[in-house]
């Protein structure tokens, strides 16, 4: 009985380990691309000229001119 006790353990003890490992591995994953997510994130988030006239474009235009009704100055007829 003593060593199915000690088998159990030990089976148990490297079931423990290796869990812990593979949660800080994959913690560690996750953290390093949240890091270049943000980062990339952070970067198009900042104002951009616009190549065509020289104004800046808003950061919730991604960096390009809104196409809608309204339009730019160039597109309107008056």
């Amino acid at each position: 009985m003593l060593a199915v006790a000690v088998a159990f353990d030990v089976v148990f003890g490297l079931f423990v380990v290796a869990f812990v490992v593979l949660a800080v591995i994959t913690v560690s994953w996750a953290v390093r691309r949240d890091r270049v997510g943000r980062a990339e994130w952070a970067r198009r988030q900042q104002r951009v000229p616009d190549a065509d006239d020289g104004r800046i474009a808003s950061p919730r235009t991604n960096g390009h001119r809104p196409h809608g009704r309204h339009g730019t100055a160039r597109e309107r007829s008056d």
